[in-house]
């Protein structure tokens, strides 16, 4: 049997409970937790923003060439920006000292790490010069895949505008073929 999870309510709420907290093993006197409020995750809702009023249309889901020419705009201008943004990082990393500032940070021997000369300061250095590496791969790509994405939308809005006018000749074909059978007046 399942439950309409719809018809939940959203949170629980328990004003009237007393629960003992325990310091130790042993509860505390006086101390207790006397209500709690929680969100109920097995509650289900749809957003009302995707919820159509009676007589609306609804979310468009036809596409045409007008609506790829856009995606693919969108998809390649964010690729850009992403694509630029990677190579401005550069001086997030030239503040921290350069590349190899946060590599060779706290070695024995090696340089002063920026933020300092202790032990810390160069631990901190290195996860800042990790993070800052995966963070800079990560945005390429991200705007590699954005690219990619744009292309293949490019080649979807190719073979979409071949198969309407491989359509529309078959369509015209089939016109000419029962107009030639019309004209002849026997149908056959």
């Amino acid at each position: 049997m399942t439950d309409d999870t719809t018809k939940q309510p959203e949170r629980f709420e328990a004003d009237n409970i007393y629960i003992p907290v325990p310091v130790g093993a042993v509860p505390t006197p006086g101390l207790a937790v006397t209500g709690f409020e929680i969100d109920n995750v097995n509650h289900a809702a749809t957003p009302e923003g995707l919820v159509t009023a009676p007589g609306e249309a609804g979310v468009k889901t036809e596409w045409d060439a007008t609506s790829l020419d856009s995606a693919i705009t969108w998809l390649e201008t964010h690729a850009a920006y992403l694509n630029k943004l990677s190579y401005d990082m550069v001086d997030i990393q030239d503040l921290m000292g350069g590349a190899a500032a946060g590599a060779a940070a706290g070695a024995a021997g090696g340089p002063a790490s920026p933020l300092g000369g202790f032990d810390w300061a160069g631990r901190l250095a290195a996860k800042h010069q990790g993070l800052y590496q995966g963070t800079e791969s990560g945005v390429q790509r991200l705007s590699q895949s954005l690219y990619d994405a744009a292309e293949a939308l490019r080649q979807v809005k190719e073979n979409y505008e071949t198969a309407e006018h491989a359509n529309a000749m078959s369509a015209a074909d089939m016109q000419r073929v029962f107009g030639d059978v019309a004209g002849n007046g026997d149908g056959r």
